[in-house]
């Protein structure tokens, strides 16, 4: 099996990993603007599309800056080669546009999932589950809660070098934390966006190099008027990665920080989950791996995190952005 990743950053190194782990001999090339770390280990270096196409892959991997995201997805379609697409989709309205308009074109698609990989993270797929069967009652308040200090996230590294730091490279805590978005959506399903507030507020940040928001929350309500609020920083001194769901027979908590999910209701507390494993969100990204090997493999498999559904988050992140502005 012959695999392009593109992009080659802490991301890329991942998914090269899991590759090798999970397909020992697959054969790697990896298309970038500079040479790859020796991280990467052994593989082929392609400096642009046009020996990435002669070198003839048979599935790509997606985990360029942001900003190229819908160009290499394009790319693939267009191709019809299978892609895992690091999250977010794209970054712009015409650029989903695009994406949309090439669905449609090149139908039928080779299996794409996109890198939403709390989507894989047992916990949360537990809180899934009772959410659909109805446990809590009607849902009538919800909380996504995200935050963590942009600096922590790759020591050693100056932070104004990070794509995350830089708005035109696709960065900024909306894109960049775009789980929660696609959390909502899935466990909630559809939204529409009231009111949302963004901007760039931390000084120390900026002085380290940030140019892109560090704060977005926006007021969200489901189909039925209920409100979701969604609240990402990269502020935060310490890890917060908490939801809560308020139902009219009880709540449940979902705290990434303690490794807890658990619900209160008449009775009292329930522990939904405490394994720390299912906790573990480098888990999640050998779990997405194994699905799109899968799908590859199955054509009748269904994927937990499909494009058509990646495609309506990326609608609704991009409202969120358009209501902070």
């Amino acid at each position: 099996m012959r695999v392009l990743v593109t992009g080659r950053g802490s991301i890329a190194q991942r998914h090269v990993r899991h590759l090798r782990e999970l397909r020992p001999g697959v054969t790697l090339a990896v298309l970038s603007d500079g040479r790859p770390s020796d991280l990467l280990g052994p593989l082929e270096w392609l400096p642009d599309w046009a020996a990435a196409k002669a070198w003839a892959p048979q599935a790509v991997v997606i985990a360029s800056v942001s900003a190229r995201h819908a160009d290499d997805l394009l790319a693939c379609l267009g191709a019809g080669w299978p892609c895992l697409a690091e999250k977010p989709l794209v970054t712009t309205a015409a650029a989903l546009a695009a994406v949309r308009a090439a669905c449609i074109r090149h139908a039928p698609l080779a299996p794409v999932v996109v890198g939403c990989n709390l989507r894989y993270m047992p916990s949360l797929q537990r809180v899934q589950e009772v959410l659909r069967r109805g446990v809590l009652g009607r849902i009538v308040r919800a909380q996504f809660e995200v935050g963590q200090n942009l600096a922590q996230w790759r020591p050693g590294r100056e932070l104004g070098t990070s794509y995350s730091a830089c708005a035109e490279q696709g960065g900024g805590v909306l894109l960049d934390l775009v789980h929660e978005v696609d959390l909502a959506r899935w466990m909630l399903g559809p939204l529409e966006v009231a009111a949302a507030v963004a901007g760039q507020f931390s000084q120390p940040l900026a002085e380290a190099g940030l140019k892109a928001n560090d704060v977005h929350v926006a007021l969200l309500k489901q189909a039925g008027g209920a409100p979701v609020t969604i609240s990402l920083d990269y502020v935060s001194q310490k890890l917060v990665r908490r939801h809560v769901f308020t139902g009219e027979s009880g709540t449940l908590v979902w705290d990434l920080g303690s490794r807890r999910c658990w619900m209160d209701d008449a009775s009292g507390t329930t522990e939904l989950s405490h394994d720390p494993q299912e906790f573990d969100m480098a888990l999640t990204y050998r779990l997405q791996m194994q699905d799109w090997l899968l799908a590859m493999e199955q054509p009748s498999h269904q994927v937990v995190s499909p494009l058509a559904d990646a495609l309506e988050t990326t609608a609704l992140m991009l409202a969120m952005q358009e209501a902070a502005q």
